[in-house]
């Protein structure tokens, strides 16, 4: 499936008066789905897709299983020909609708990336029976690294998170991250690269945080780690959004 083909229209904000907060923390926390750290790899968008996969067949079997990042890196690979480690998220969720994804245990990620990686049948086995659980990636943003969001996107966002799915969220970062009690300090353009991506798991409106409020992240990244990104930070440099919807 390209890109295009999985890109929804965004819902329009005015449908129903957002609440100030909401929270899904507490449903990783019951499912027991930790954060992971993703070490010295380029694998950020994975964890973040995985996590959002790992919300998703909670929420459908009401039990949480740690899935597999690398066995999800390998499906992303295979299934867009892409020879780097990491991915987007569209070619994550190419892989995933074409192989399914397997557990942790089954197979581990691992401190280094290996090009040549080729699950046995075993694990190719075991990942199928979890492909169609997720039914279907929803995009509020496609990938563009150059704008930030619109009011309608970032309501979107907002809308998603209390309706009980996680943002998986890619966005420039700071060349230098600082994080203020948790809240990771807003950069000027000349300081931000492209990128990391983080899973969006909450907000809450708040006068005194810049852009009137702040996102909770689960972050892979070995600092900030279920962190805080202000509104200000999310409208200026997110550059896509995308959720996972599971199946009926």
């Amino acid at each position: 499936m390209s890109i295009a083909s999985a890109i929804d229209a965004s819902p329009d904000a005015d449908r129903h008066v957002l609440p100030g907060a909401a929270d899904l923390s507490p449903n990783f926390a019951r499912w027991e789905l930790a954060t992971r750290p993703q070490g010295d790899r380029g694998t950020c968008s994975v964890f973040a897709v995985a996590g959002a996969l790992e919300h998703a067949l909670a929420q459908r079997e009401d039990r949480g299983t740690l899935l597999s990042v690398e066995f999800l890196n390998w499906a992303g690979h295979r299934a867009t020909g892409r020879t780097v480690d990491g991915g987007f998220f569209w070619e994550l969720w190419n892989g995933y609708e074409q192989f399914g994804i397997c557990a942790e245990d089954d197979l581990p990620y691992a401190d280094a990336f290996d090009a040549d990686l080729q699950p046995g049948q075993t694990v190719l086995d075991a990942a199928a029976k979890r492909r169609g659980l997720a039914a279907r990636l929803h995009w509020i943003k496609e990938w563009v690294p150059t704008t930030g969001l619109t009011d309608d996107e970032f309501a979107a966002i907002k809308r998603t998170l209390t309706d009980g799915a996680p943002v998986c969220g890619g966005f420039r970062w700071p060349k230098n991250a600082q994080w203020d009690d948790g809240l990771l300090r807003m950069a000027p353009a000349a300081e931000v690269f492209d990128g990391h991506s983080v899973l969006l798991s909450g907000y809450v409106d708040d006068g005194d945080v810049p852009g009137g409020g702040s996102f909770s992240i689960r972050n892979s990244a070995a600092a900030g780690a279920n962190g805080r990104m202000s509104y200000e930070y999310v409208r200026e440099y997110m550059n896509d959004a995308a959720w996972i919807e599971p199946a009926p």
